[in-house]
């Protein structure tokens, strides 16, 4: 049997087990008689007894291994550990648990955790270690802090008064960074297609993290973690669940499962159930509007608190559809199917007031959100090429803008189309 201690801000939350590939939960006896505890996800629920997960309902590995990143990232992340397999999920949270998504740190027992401490980070060590990838991830090895869920590589800092620090320890990172995608000749100048499409969604209404570009010389997206509260040196850590884990589904469901039925049931276990119906539905037309064929569950997540949940703001938004090739952009899929259109050139109105009526809205409402998202965006998305167009020592500028031009004509323009009135 193996077991590792769970905490959140350094409190005993409970201890978590596995037994011929069995996963059990246990909470303390202190977590349980604090005034302010809450349960890890629904299908953890608060109790003194263990609960321990079935052959077909794995609640508790589903959840635990919704922490860990995926795909080349976790693949990349097991051959550093070098003795554990990638599908040993428990092993690889042993080795790198200390830092996960939201609140959670999973250590072996009887561990003392080190004090926080930091690292000062030059543009020059960073760059490098961008240089260095896929071989190497670029958080190191002895900071063992990489358990952040995800396909992209990605590396947690601390970004103080300008400058860039690597985090060991009981310290919160503040920030993730995220450089280019892998394979650039397939999906390129990705960094500032998530700055442009986060920055736009922002200017939609939508709730998104700051988030900046920068050049080590290597383009670099930063965005602030929502998951924390305070500032730094003084921060802790938010509980934070993303859709997968609030409705006890496997990592592997973020795609097959990702429809209106489960947005729906997300929506119905948060505070504040009305704004945040309006929220997921503006967010699903903004992806449709922007191309964001990617919009998986994985990509909508809750902060809980005593209170109970309440939806986080919005990340992982990135054009996708200009990587489906020339002429083809929208034939991109949907992210989830919006009444019988699976496809962007599918798209209607109509398919788009049913999907809010399925989610539970009234067509008024619908109809008003398409209307305010169709008649902005292209405004603002112009606002912001101008604004790119207009910073200097941008490395690579002119690929930078013919890939926001590709976006605001090919997918932005060619959507308003279809969609106005």
């Amino acid at each position: 049997m193996r077991s590792l201690d769970v905490l959140i801000n350094n409190a005993s939350v409970g201890t978590l087990k596995t037994e011929s590939d069995i996963w059990s939960f246990s909470y303390t006896k202190s977590w349980l008689e604090w005034g302010d505890s809450f349960p890890l996800s629904p299908n953890i629920p608060l109790q003194g007894e263990e609960q321990i997960d079935g052959s077909t309902k794995r609640y508790i590995q589903w959840f635990f291994d919704n922490l860990l990143p995926e795909e080349g990232a976790r693949t990349l992340l097991a051959k550093q550990l070098n003795s554990i397999d990638e599908a040993d999920s428990f092993g690889i949270l042993a080795e790198v648990g200390k830092e996960s998504a939201g609140a959670l740190t999973l250590v072996t027992p009887s561990t003392v955790l080190e004090a926080g401490t930091l690292t000062k980070l030059s543009f020059e060590e960073l760059n490098e270690r961008i240089l260095n990838l896929p071989r190497i991830p670029l958080n190191n090895k002895e900071s063992k802090r990489m358990s952040i869920a995800g396909a992209q590589h990605k590396m947690l800092i601390v970004k103080h008064e300008g400058g860039f620090y690597e985090p060991s320890g009981t310290m919160p990172s503040t920030h993730i960074l995220k450089p280019e995608h892998s394979e650039p000749s397939d999906y390129w100048q990705t960094v500032r297609n998530e700055w442009f499409v986060m920055t736009l969604a922002g200017k939609m209404g939508l709730d998104v993290p700051k988030v900046e570009v920068c050049y080590l010389p290597s383009a670099v997206y930063i965005i602030e973690r929502f998951d924390r509260v305070g500032k730094h040196p003084n921060q802790l850590r938010l509980h934070a669940m993303d859709s997968c884990q609030t409705l006890g589904l496997s990592r592997t469901s973020k795609y097959a499962l990702s429809n209106v039925v489960q947005l729906k049931a997300f929506v119905e276990k948060l505070r504040g159930v009305g704004r945040a119906r309006i929220t997921v539905f503006t967010w699903a037309i903004f992806n449709a509007l922007v191309g964001n064929n990617d919009a998986h569950l994985k990509n909508l997540t809750c902060i809980v608190d005593p209170d109970g949940l309440y939806l986080s703001p919005m990340y992982d938004l990135v054009c996708t559809a200009i990587y489906q090739g020339s002429g083809e952009h929208l034939s991109a899929p949907l992210s989830q199917k919006m009444g019988d259109a699976t496809t962007l050139n599918e798209l209607t109105r109509e398919n788009i007031i049913l999907f809010g009526e399925e989610l539970g809205l009234n067509k008024a409402i619908s109809v008003r959100v398409l209307n305010k998202l169709v008649g902005s965006i292209t405004r603002e998305a112009d606002k912001l090429y101008e604004y790119t167009e207009s910073l200097d020592d941008v490395d690579n500028k002119a690929g930078e803008l013919r890939m926001l031009r590709e976006i605001r004509y090919n997918v932005i323009g060619e959507m308003v189309a279809k969609l106005s009135l």
